[in-house]
C-alpha cells in the first residue's frame, strides 16, 4: 500500500481575485491527478483545499486549520496581503508555502518558495519595452494595497532612470469599479503609457470603462499590466481602443503543446500562468518527494536547491540564498482574444528581490531620444 502524504490548497474562488484563484486550484488538482495516476511515483498526495473567499482573515485561519491537522505544506494564496498574513503561522508552525504569483518583490523567507516572479523578471523587463515602444510619460494605477504600492514605486524609479515623466500615480480600493475622474483625466491629457496594478474585479471596470471613453476620443492607449492572464480574459469582452500587454514565465503561446494536453485531459478552457505556476509547484513538490521520501519542509528545500528542474514554466532553479526561483520572461498583447507574443528575454531571469544586482544604466540613453506620441485617429 503506497503512503499518502497530505498537502493543503489555500486558493479563494470566491471574491474579487476569484478567476485567478481558480485557475490555480485547478492546476493544482490536476497535477495531483497526475501525479496519482503515475506509476513512477511511489506514493500518493491526497489535498485538503480551504476557501478563504478573498477575506484576509480567513488566510490565517485557513493556514492554521490546515497545520493543525498535520499538513506541512500549502500551495497558493494569491495576493501579496494573504501570503504575508500567513507568514507568521509558517513560521511558528514549520510549514512551507508555495507561491506561484507575481509579486512586488522585498521579501524573502525560509518558509516560502517563490515561483512566481518578482520585478526583475516581469515588471522591469514590461517597464523597458513600453519606454523604448511607447514614450516615457506614464500614467500609474494601482489597488489600494502592497502590490500597488510596491510596484508603483518601481515603476516611478524605472521612468526615473529613463528620463521620464510620471503624470499621475492613483490608488482605489480592492473591488472599487468607479473611474470616472481618473478616466478624465487621462483623456484629458493622455500618458504615453499606463500601468494598471489594479486587481480582479476593479482591473476589469477600469479597462472597459477606459475602452469606451477611448471610442468617443478616436483615441487608443497602451496598457501594461504584470497579473493580466488568460484566467481573466472572459471578463474583459471586446476591447477596441486599448493596447493591452502583459508580461511573465508563462502564455498559452509560449508552450501551446502544454496547453493542448492540458485542455484534452481535464477539459480546461484556457491555461494561464496561475495555471501553471501551481501545475508546476505539485509537481516539483512531487519529483521532490519521489528523492526525499520524506515531506520535511527543510528537507525537501534543501533538495531543490541543489539541481535544476523541468517544469511546466521551464528548467527553474532555486536559490538557496532567498528561496526565489529562475524564470523565463515573455512580454505579450491581447490580439482578438489572446495573449500574442512580442517578446521574450534571453534565456531565464536570476530572481534579483530586493533589487540589488538590477542595472538600469542602459535606459540612460531614452534621456536623448522622441517618445513616441500617441496619434488620434480621425
Amino acid at each position: 500500500m503506497p503512503r499518502t502524504f497530505p498537502i493543503g490548497l489555500l486558493l479563494s474562488t470566491d471574491g474579487t481575485y476569484r478567476r485567478m484563484g481558480s485557475h490555480a486550484l485547478a492546476g493544482a488538482l490536476n497535477a495531483l491527478a497526475e501525479i496519482n495516476d503515475d506509476p513512477r511515483y511511489e506514493f500518493q498526495l491526497q489535498a485538503t483545499h480551504i476557501n478563504p473567499q478573498g477575506q484576509l482573515g480567513r488566510y490565517g485561519e485557513g493556514a492554521a486549520q490546515l497545520m493543525d491537522a498535520g499538513i506541512r505544506h500549502l500551495f497558493g494564496t494569491i495576493t501579496s496581503a494573504s501570503r504575508k498574513e500567513i507568514i507568521p503561522d509558517l513560521e511558528q508552525h514549520g510549514g512551507l508555502l508555495w507561491y506561484a504569483c507575481p509579486y512586488e518583490g522585498f521579501e524573502s523567507s525560509e518558509n516560502v518558495l517563490y515561483l512566481g516572479g518578482c520585478p526583475n523578471q516581469t515588471l522591469i523587463p514590461l517597464l523597458r519595452y513600453a519606454l523604448r515602444t511607447f514614450g516615457r510619460r506614464a500614467h500609474l494605477i494601482g489597488s489600494n494595497y502592497v502590490w500597488g504600492w510596491e510596484s508603483n514605486r518601481i515603476a516611478r524609479e524605472v521612468l526615473q532612470a529613463a528620463g521620464g515623466e510620471v503624470l499621475a500615480e492613483k490608488y482605489v480600493h480592492l473591488g472599487s469599479t468607479t473611474f470616472t475622474e481618473i478616466i478624465k483625466a487621462l483623456i484629458a491629457d493622455p500618458p504615453a503609457f499606463i500601468l494598471n496594478n489594479l486587481v480582479g474585479e476593479s482591473s476589469y471596470a477600469f479597462l472597459a470603462q477606459l475602452d469606451e471613453a477611448c471610442n468617443g476620443r478616436g483615441l487608443s492607449l497602451p496598457v501594461l499590466s504584470c497579473n493580466l492572464t488568460e484566467a481573466e480574459l472572459g471578463e474583459l469582452g471586446t476591447l477596441n481602443n486599448l493596447r493591452l500587454l502583459s508580461c511573465g514565465p508563462f502564455f498559452e503561446a509560449v508552450d501551446p503543446g502544454f496547453s493542448k494536453r492540458q485542455q484534452r485531459r481535464h477539459g480546461l478552457p484556457r491555461c494561464s500562468h496561475y495555471y501553471a505556476g501551481a501545475y508546476a509547484a505539485v509537481h516539483l513538490f512531487a519529483q521532490a518527494l519521489q528523492h526525499t521520501a520524506d515531506d520535511d519542509p527543510e528537507t525537501i528545500t534543501a533538495h531543490l536547491h541543489q539541481a535544476a528542474w523541468p517544469s511546466a514554466l521551464g528548467t527553474l532553479r532555486i536559490a538557496p540564498h532567498n528561496n526565489h526561483t529562475s524564470l523565463p520572461c515573455h512580454i505579450a498583447e491581447l490580439r482578438n482574444g489572446r495573449f500574442c507574443l512580442l517578446h521574450s528575454e534571453d534565456g531565464v531571469l536570476a530572481p534579483d528581490p530586493y533589487l540589488t544586482a538590477t542595472d538600469l544604466s542602459d535606459l540612460r540613453p531614452l534621456r536623448e531620444t522622441t517618445p513616441t506620441q500617441l496619434r488620434i485617429v480621425k
